[in-house]
């Protein structure tokens, strides 16, 4: 069967686009939230990932010191360095990724001014691990001024198989979009070390800058990069032959009506409003909470909750009052036992669980005001022929 246009045209660009040109560098922030155990180990595999093909350069800023590994493929030898420039002198290759973890007494303000093309939250899957993840961007959103922006951030999840990785994932995913609406990527999970990893050469040296200019110098290393690069790449395109067709493809390419896109747009709504409903829970409703995995035996239908200071929430229909306030009786009495499940979270057990119920019928929980508990009003709404969820604290 001869070459279809869209091969066609994947040949030309194979003699007509140089190598160099093919390569765009990208500066990415990595933020490593509650890793498995010997977490920093998992930074190498991931950045080793990035490259692929090409070059990742990891940089580990630590309180005093700065840790260089460039990881791919290429020949150097970094030694004899003594900066970040001495670095970047002895690479002859393009780095298609700077990777940057700041250090760990970094404020968000800070990470904030970083002009990051993309923040990485590299998490495990635990329950420490969740509510970790949801914590730092937390911090983040606090620190946002009123013009500012976050760049695109993308959530990797290590340690663990692809199911529980995938459940993690969304439980942060759902959890920052209704609390803190923010839109989160999932990127590819890291299940495991490779034995090896293509570290070419690395180094030590003292820190002698914040990570805002340490940043920033290296953006001005990624643009005077591609400004280079760009240059070249015009003036190969100029001095290239112009090719001509041999082969068309004498087969009709297949069209796609208005009405299959929108059957294809509106199945996927569908799977995507059908997943939501199954995994939101009461938790998403309340500002500040986190839902956590643990139960109440033969009551779990109840859920439970921590917020941002580790005090715990139950969480239940108003129908279920009674079962409210046997688990929260319960969780007081297994307070050790919730923090081991939840992975040595710090849980507050010097104040009772905070009780909150949700309804449908504002009226009938009206004799409820006033008893401490929090009830809430979620139900069903049609805003212009639109079906969603609405729901408002009562008290």
């Amino acid at each position: 069967m001869p070459p279809s246009s869209e091969q066609y045209a994947q040949l030309a660009a194979l003699f007509t686009t140089s190598a160099e040109s093919s390569i765009s560098s990208s500066i990415e922030l990595l933020l490593p939230a509650h890793l498995p155990v010997q977490g920093g180990l998992w930074l190498v595999p991931y950045a080793g990932r990035e490259a692929g093909q090409g070059l990742s350069l990891l940089i580990r800023m630590h309180e005093e010191t700065i840790d260089v590994a460039a990881i791919g493929n290429g020949h150097f030898d970094f030694s004899e360095c003594n900066s970040i420039e001495d670095v970047i002198e002895r690479i002859d290759v393009p780095i298609s990724n700077w990777i940057v973890q700041p250090p760990s007494n970094a404020d968000p303000t800070s990470l904030l001014h970083c002009d990051a093309d993309r923040v990485t939250l590299l998490s495990g899957a635990d329950q420490a691990a969740v509510v970790g993840a949801y914590r730092l961007l937390k911090g983040l959103i606090a620190a946002m001024g009123e013009n500012e922006s976050l760049p695109p951030i993308r959530l990797i999840i290590v340690g663990t198989e692809e199911r529980a990785a995938s459940d993690a994932a969304s439980r942060i995913v759902q959890t920052a979009h209704h609390q803190l609406d923010v839109q989160i990527e999932v990127g590819q999970p890291l299940p495991a070390m490779r034995s090896t990893n293509n570290v070419i050469s690395q180094v030590s040296f003292p820190r002698l800058r914040n990570v805002v200019d340490l940043m920033a110098s290296l953006r001005l290393e990624v643009t005077t990069t591609d400004e280079v690069t760009s240059s070249t790449s015009e003036s190969q395109s100029e001095d290239a032959l112009p090719i001509t067709p041999r082969f068309e493809s004498s087969e009709p390419q297949p069209s796609i009506s208005q009405e299959q896109v929108e059957q294809q747009v509106k199945e996927v709504l569908i799977t995507e409003t059908t997943t939501q409903e199954q995994t939101t829970g009461f938790a998403t409703y309340v500002h500040g909470l986190l839902s956590i995995t643990p139960r109440c035996p033969e009551h779990e239908h109840v859920e439970l909750a921590v917020d941002s200071d580790g005090k715990l929430h139950v969480l239940a229909h108003a129908d279920d009052l009674r079962d409210s306030a046997i688990v929260s009786a319960w969780s007081m009495k297994h307070h050790a036992l919730l923090t081991m499940a939840c992975g040595g979270i710090e849980l507050d057990a010097s104040v009772p669980p905070v009780q909150h119920l949700f309804t449908a019928d504002a009226v009938a929980v009206a004799d409820l005001q006033g008893s401490g508990l929090r009830l809430h009003l979620l139900t069903e709404v049609e805003v212009a022929g639109n079906v969603g969820t609405f729901s408002t604290p009562l008290n």
